[in-house]
């Protein structure tokens, strides 16, 4: 990525560069983009060799394309030069351009930044995502019992309890171990960021596929995310101001609010066909779980496929942190669930609200706070994080599915041999 320009011959390197952009801000991935700088020679200046070069500092961000020599002769006074560059990945980089002699040199920086390219395909599978969602809530809705829930308000143990495991115990984590594990601030503001929102979607679903308590799943998830609305500026200015620095830090308010009407309005409709439609009732309650596994697999893909740039970022410090703090989740909250001796199924949803966390909020919060490619280069932990949540529970979910079918097997067998035992028993009393 080194383009020699000229050789011209000047007597000394006392001369000043300007580069025209200043900054290089914003290089679309797959983009070219001119550059062009201008050399002032001193006056004074006499003939002798020099090398004029231009160099990316780092060629897997950005590659130096082409170099046109604009004046085939230098002389004093401003000289004209212009040279392509090349988006490659996204991340911060600079251009040197280094004027060398026999005995001396000196460089020039321009700082690049190189961000990814829209595109609308992803948007419109994140709509689908949302809209499928939104129709499993309706299902989730249909299976509430709202004197359940209007006990667990009365005596809110698990939701009080949810409560101290996501936004004490997740935020705290989440910043020791970004401390610990990751150097660069942007991955530690993305780990943050993450570890004080609030509960998300993909909990319910796999509350219900692990046959937890769905409702004290829903009801924690309601009471995080308002809840949010304070817990997340208390966390972000207080502990998350060493993280930020000098960033303004932007709470995602119409964020949240809209993940409250996501979660309300179609359990809302799902009660009331609860209370008006038993034909509908009954086929929610056959396509609930089958509609879960499509929403999960269906949210996983999407989350991958938005943002698979981050498979190329990806450490093992990285990776560590995310499976340090997801797991931490599951086993933080399922020990104090069982402290507080709530029974199995209260266990997994506290465990599983505790884990998961909502990542839309998180990177609403990136990208209203960070430039780009900042904000993509700090939701790498949280792709990190959201993927070693969720792959892991698929492996959990087959192994219990592939347990319990054994289970029943066994036990059918075992009934068999009882029924024989016992007719050859009876076959035998009758002889005698």
């Amino acid at each position: 990525s080194e383009v020699i320009l000229h050789s011209p011959k000047v007597s000394s390197l006392s001369a000043d560069i300007e580069f025209y952009p200043d900054e290089l801000k914003g290089v679309l991935v797959d983009e070219n983009r001119d550059v062009s700088f201008g050399i002032i020679w001193e006056n004074g200046a006499k003939y002798v060799d020099v090398q004029i070069s231009v160099v990316s500092e780092n060629p897997d961000i950005l590659k130096i394309e082409n170099a046109t020599l604009m004046d085939e002769r230098i002389r004093e006074g401003l000289k004209n030069y212009t040279f392509t560059v090349r988006g490659v990945f996204l991340g911060y980089t600079s251009v040197t351009v280094k004027i060398a002699d026999e005995h001396q040199s000196k460089e020039w920086h321009l700082k690049v930044s190189v961000v990814r390219q829209y595109n609308i395909l992803v948007d419109i599978v994140t709509g689908l995502m949302a809209a499928l969602v939104a129709f499993n809530y309706i299902n989730m809705g249909v299976q509430l019992d709202m004197n359940v829930i209007g006990k667990v308000l009365k005596r809110p143990y698990g939701p009080t309890i949810g409560f101290f495991c996501q936004f004490l115990f997740m935020p705290l984590a989440s910043y020791g171990i970004s401390l610990l594990l990751l150097e660069d601030k942007s991955l530690q503001l993305g780990l943050f960021t993450l570890g004080c929102s609030p509960g998300g979607s993909m909990s319910n679903f796999w509350t219900l596929l692990f046959d937890g308590d769905v409702n004290l799943s829903v009801t924690m998830t309601f009471i995080s995310t308002i809840a949010a609305l304070a817990m997340m500026p208390l966390w972000i200015f207080t502990l998350g101001a060493s993280l930020f620095r000098d960033r303004q830090a932007t709470i995602p308010f119409v964020n949240l609010a809209g993940s409250l009407i996501i979660l309300t309005l179609p359990i809302g409709i799902g009660l009331l066909i609860q209370q008006y439609s038993p034909r509908l009732s009954k086929i929610s309650d056959r396509i609930i779980k089958p509609v879960t596994i499509v929403c999960v697999l269906f949210g996983i893909s999407v989350g991958l496929y938005a943002n698979s740039f981050v498979f190329y970022l990806f450490t093992w410090q990285v990776m560590l942190a995310g499976l340090s703090i997801a797991w931490g989740g599951y086993c933080f909250g399922a020990v104090v669930a069982w402290l507080f001796k709530l029974d199995k199924a209260q266990i997994i949803a506290v465990s599983i609200e505790t884990a998961f966390q909502n990542p839309a909020v998180a990177f609403v919060m990136l990208v209203l706070s960070l430039p780009q490619p900042e904000a993509d280069l700090s939701s790498v932990p949280v792709i990190a994080q959201l993927m070693l949540t969720g792959l892991p529970m698929w492996a959990l979910l087959v192994a219990t599915r592939i347990y319990r079918k054994f289970c029943k097997r066994t036990e059918k067998t075992d009934k068999k041999v009882y029924t024989v035992v016992e007719m050859n028993g009876a076959e035998d009393q009758c002889n005698m």
